[in-house]
Order: C-alpha cells, then sequence, then structure tokens
C-alpha cells in the first residue's frame, strides 16, 4: 500500500474536515447559550387562570364595596358603558314585550319608538354616576358588603338568557340579544347587601381581559 497523504499538522484531509465541523459545532453552541442568557429568554410560566363565574360574583361584590367607599370615579370605572348602552336598550325591548309589569304609557311610547340602536357611551356614563348616591352609597353605607342571590322578580330575571324576539322586531335588537347571551354565559348577576347600607342592588357582570377580571354592565336597585 502507499503512503497516506497527510496536511502540514500530520492530519489527513478526512480528519482535517471532521475536527472543522466539530470546531463550527462547538461555536454555536455557545453563540446560542450566550444568546439566551443575554436575552433573558427562560421558559415562560403559564398565564394564571381566570376566575370562574361564581368566583367572579364574589370579586364583584369586594370591590364594588372598596369602589363605592372609595369615590365616585372609583365606582363608575368598574362600567363598560358601551355595553351599557346595549343592555338598557335591549331590556326595554322585553319589557315592552312583557318582561315589566304595567308599563306607564310615555314609558311604552318611548320603548315602541326605539328601533334597536344603543344608547350612547356619554349616556350611560352620566345615568351610572348618577345612581352613585342614590344606590351605590345607600347600599354600601360603612360596609359588610357581600354577593347574595337578586331578591327582586327583575333583579333575578337580569341575569336569564334572552329569548328569540317576535318576527316583527327590528332587526338591530338580534345583535344586542347575541352580545348580551354572550356576556351572560360569561358572567351573570350578583345581588348586593351590606351590613353598613340599606337595600340592596343588582348587578350584571361580565368577565372581561383587564386587570380585575370582569366589566359591570349595568345596575338596578334590588
Amino acid at each position: 500500500m502507499g503512503a497516506r497523504r497527510v496536511n502540514g499538522d500530520g492530519l489527513s484531509p478526512r480528519w482535517t474536515l471532521l475536527a472543522a465541523i466539530a470546531a463550527i459545532l462547538t461555536w454555536a453552541a455557545v453563540s446560542i447559550g450566550f444568546n439566551v442568557l443575554a436575552t433573558g429568554c427562560t421558559p415562560s410560566s403559564a398565564a394564571p387562570a381566570r376566575p370562574a363565574p361564581q368566583d367572579l360574583a364574589t370579586i364583584v361584590a369586594t370591590d364594588f364595596e372598596k369602589a363605592v367607599l372609595a369615590s365616585k370615579d372609583a365606582y363608575v370605572s368598574l362600567f363598560d358603558f358601551t355595553a351599557v348602552g346595549e343592555y338598557e336598550i335591549l331590556l326595554h325591548r322585553y319589557d315592552l314585550n312583557g318582561r315589566l309589569k304595567n308599563l306607564e304609557p310615555d314609558q311604552k311610547a318611548q320603548f315602541t319608538r326605539e328601533d334597536g340602536t344603543p344608547y350612547p357611551p356619554t349616556r350611560e356614563r352620566r345615568n351610572v354616576g348618577n345612581f352613585y348616591t342614590l344606590l351605590a352609597q345607600r347600599t354600601v353605607g360603612t360596609g359588610g358588603c357581600v354577593a347574595t342571590a337578586p331578591r327582586t322578580r327583575y333583579g333575578k330575571l337580569l341575569g336569564e338568557h334572552f329569548a328569540t324576539f317576535p318576527a316583527c322586531t327590528p332587526p338591530n335588537y338580534e345583535i344586542l340579544r347575541g352580545d348580551a347571551n354572550f356576556w351572560l354565559e360569561h358572567g351573570g348577576v350578583v345581588g348586593i347587601k351590606c351590613r353598613g347600607g340599606e337595600g340592596g342592588v343588582a348587578l350584571v357582570y361580565t368577565a372581561a381581559p383587564n386587570q380585575r377580571g370582569y366589566n359591570l354592565i349595568t345596575i338596578y336597585d334590588d
């Protein structure tokens, strides 16, 4: 056999190639490890689980008490006023269809004229703000609030899914009905009673991707 050709370092071309590949792989591994450390890339921890609807009711009661005791602005900040405008106009149509007994003539005339266009958020912000003293502060008083089932018939109905409309109903209401039923599926209605206050309120709430985990949609005397 003839002698194997070697390079100047005494290695064959085959071993020179393997050494080069090993060096490249080592450099790549070091580079990747450095980048991970430099950028702080670590396995992300799982996002905290959102509260279940039944847990939300307790959270809503606690937050409502804290907000009402803090200020009117804190109380108002709990509501999604776009949703409030949809929910209120939707309730009017169901009230007109018999959900609310003994409508006054002027209420009946107003609800009949409505076509399912939601009330604007500015209107609802003002109305909810007007309930701060009348309903919220009266109910909370000095505190000690708990989540309960609504007391009144109308308060209980606030959390029931909205049934289909008669055929003659303006089409806008069907959109509102879908939104409202979605909100109720991810929330519900809760009654608020407080040791330090008087009366009670019914709050409709729904889960939301914000820091507190929900929005309030409406408030009624209960």
